[in-house]
């Protein structure tokens, strides 16, 4: 998108609702650090977020895009209450209803493709820090070294036996992120990530081929691993190694 403080929330707002058909996850928007600290600031300089409930409804995907990108860029000390309420005014009274405003943006834009992991007894707040969580995945910067830590285990049929091992060596974001998943969702995520990584090196399979298999996975996701794939691939080839 173009520069953040270069356009209004507004046009923010509706960028994200014309890209929601496009995407699978959140961070499939690829939003740059410098539009989510703009996005930030044009949120939290709106008076109407002291109490207008029809305004923060209507700009509640905005603040759902926010709220992933700040498990991206933001302060890793933050955790995802102190997130949602940077934005929102926490009240005693309207807590349950901005969560469930929250909760609701990923099932009106066709986001909740992770819905088979979310329990109805579940906590509001748990599902929303899920939610959220899921939607902001592997930061880019980071992906090729989870995909290195992934690919060390590829030959591991059960490779949910060694979650624990791969997880503590992750980056520093992502294992602050994945850590908020669900053990449930921990182990399909690694799964298919370890599928996935296999069809890619194998190339066999073409890239819309490989996006319809893995649903779950985004196709920020799938992209950046064919280009760790491509980039593996071509030291091999002039005798660089894989580093």
């Amino acid at each position: 998108m173009e520069a953040g403080s270069k356009i209004n929330l507004l046009q923010m707002q509706k960028y994200f609702e014309g890209q929601m058909d496009k995407i699978r996850i959140i961070s499939d928007l690829e939003l740059s650090e410098n539009d989510y600290r703009s996005l930030g600031a044009k949120l939290k300089s709106l008076a109407f977020f002291t109490g207008n409930e029809g305004d923060i409804e209507e700009y509640m995907l905005s603040i759902v895009v926010y709220s992933t990108y700040s498990l991206i860029y933001g302060e890793k000390t933050n955790d995802f209450d102190t997130i949602l309420w940077m934005i929102l005014n926490k009240s005693q009274y309207k807590e349950r209803m901005h969560m469930e405003m929250y909760r609701d943006v990923f099932f009106s834009y066709g986001l909740d493709t992770f819905n088979e992991f979310r329990s109805d007894d579940e906590d509001l707040k748990l599902q929303c820090q899920r939610l959220t969580a899921r939607h902001a995945g592997i930061p880019n910067a980071e992906k090729n070294e989870c995909f290195d830590l992934i690919s060390d285990n590829i030959e591991s049929e059960d490779i949910y036996e060694k979650f624990w091992e791969i997880y503590y060596m992750l980056p520093d974001r992502s294992k602050f992120i994945i850590g908020l998943f669900g053990d449930e969702m921990h182990r399909a995520i690694l799964e298919d990530m370890r599928d996935m990584i296999r069809d890619v090196m194998d190339g066999i399979m073409r890239r819309d081929e490989i996006i319809n298999k893995y649903q779950r996975l985004s196709i920020s996701l799938i992209d950046h691993c064919i280009m760790w794939n491509d980039i593996n691939r071509h030291r091999i080839r002039f005798g660089l190694g894989v580093s």
